[in-house]
């Protein structure tokens, strides 16, 4: 479950890591509490606020109503707003970067810390990796190990203290709180030297949500669902939009198959748009509506598709795909890996669409073959 940035820092607190107060805006009325100048943040699940105009500065109490009105009506990524907060303004002198994060790779829990805060944490590591410190956390924080290896950024004792500190606290949150994702970004530094965290974000596991209790403060408004995912509910296919940079559609015959592809294209580099499961009993008119939603979808440039005919039949399967490709006329890089019940019969039907197969390899090999056409690996 994704928290807003008032709900993470709340729990931050709660780990004694300092930060900064948030006055959370209600109704018509300004708290007295709030002062000028103030900075206006739009809680939304979603990054990019401050590009979509979703963080201001205000300087009046009439500025702030005019701002907020305004905040209230953004949409990022589909997601709405859930509420409107302020925070006082801070004298700033640095911003650094420091966050926990689920290694699915290599099973690990990872430390990132990085003295360039502030920015895209992706794109940060893929083009300056060596601005970014990496520790593998997973049996917990070890101070030293930390100092030694941030002992690049040539921080001053007193500053190296603090973070060092934060990170340690950092961790132990992580752990307690069950998440596979907790980052503040920025973590700030102050003209008079004290470290804060002036932002948050927090994911724990859904599974683990029993033992958690409710960290939500801002009731949740729901999600502008896209075309595709009302199309999806109507057919009864499980239909979830992923990254919204991400531009590889992917069908599976199955949940367990869905997220093994879906972690096989990021490993392999490629960015998956969307989670697509046909279920079970699946048919020709399934399959014809799930190929008609990828192929539809603007943000999908090319598909994956990774199926297998136990019950279901590949055959069938292929017919439903072929009608919705033909139909459509929309061509896009595709390739399929499809095994099982009558799997020839559904090679045949692929081949004369001259779709990319993959008939005894493996999913490793099904992504890598869809990211070859693409151009991302040799």
């Amino acid at each position: 479950m994704d928290y807003l940035e008032i709900e993470g820092k709340a729990q931050l607190k709660r780990f004694d890591i300092p930060v900064n107060d948030s006055v959370l805006l209600e109704g018509d009325e300004i708290p007295e509490e709030v002062s000028y100048p103030c900075v206006v943040k739009g809680q939304i699940l979603s990054g990019k606020r401050g590009k979509a105009g979703a963080v201001r500065v205000v300087k009046s109490a009439d500025e702030l109503r005019e701002v907020k009105k305004i905040i209230e009506g953004i949409t990022i990524n589909d997601n709405v707003m859930q509420g409107v907060i302020t925070c006082d303004m801070l004298p700033i002198a640095e911003e650094y970067y420091l966050g926990m994060t689920l290694d699915v790779k290599n099973r690990a829990m990872l430390m990132l810390f990085t003295t360039s805060g502030g920015m895209d944490i992706e794109e940060l590591a893929e083009k300056y990796p060596e601005k970014l410190l990496r520790l593998d956390c997973s049996e917990g924080f070890d101070a030293e190990v930390f100092r030694k290896e941030a002992a690049v950024f040539e921080l001053s004792e007193d500053r190296m203290n603090q973070v060092a500190d934060i990170a340690g606290k950092l961790c132990d949150a992580c752990f307690e709180l069950d998440a596979t994702t907790v980052e503040i970004n920025p973590l700030a530094v102050l003209k008079d030297g004290t470290v804060m965290a002036i932002d948050s974000k927090l994911v724990i596991d859904d599974n683990s949500l029993y033992r958690q209790g409710d960290y939500t403060i801002l009731p949740r408004a729901g999600k502008e669902k896209s075309a595709q995912e009302l199309a999806a509910e109507e057919h009864d296919l499980t239909y979830i939009e992923l990254d919204p940079e991400g531009d590889i559609g992917t069908m599976a015959g199955g949940a367990g198959i869905g997220m093994a592809t879906m972690d096989t294209v990021r490993y392999y580099g490629g960015r998956v748009n969307n989670f697509l499961d046909l279920g079970g009993g699946v048919t020709a008119e399934k399959t014809y509506q799930a190929m008609r939603i990828l192929l539809q979808n603007e943000k999908t440039n090319a598909i994956l598709i990774n199926v297998f005919g136990g019950i279901n039949n590949c055959a069938n399967m292929a017919e439903g795909i072929s009608r919705a490709y033909i139909e459509f006329g929309i061509k896009k890089p595709i390739t399929v890996k499809s095994r099982g019940f009558n799997q020839e019969q559904g090679w045949e039907i692929y081949e004369k669409l001259g779709f990319s197969q993959t008939k005894f390899g493996t999913t490793d090999e099904a992504a890598q073959k869809l990211l070859k056409l693409k151009g991302e690996i040799n």
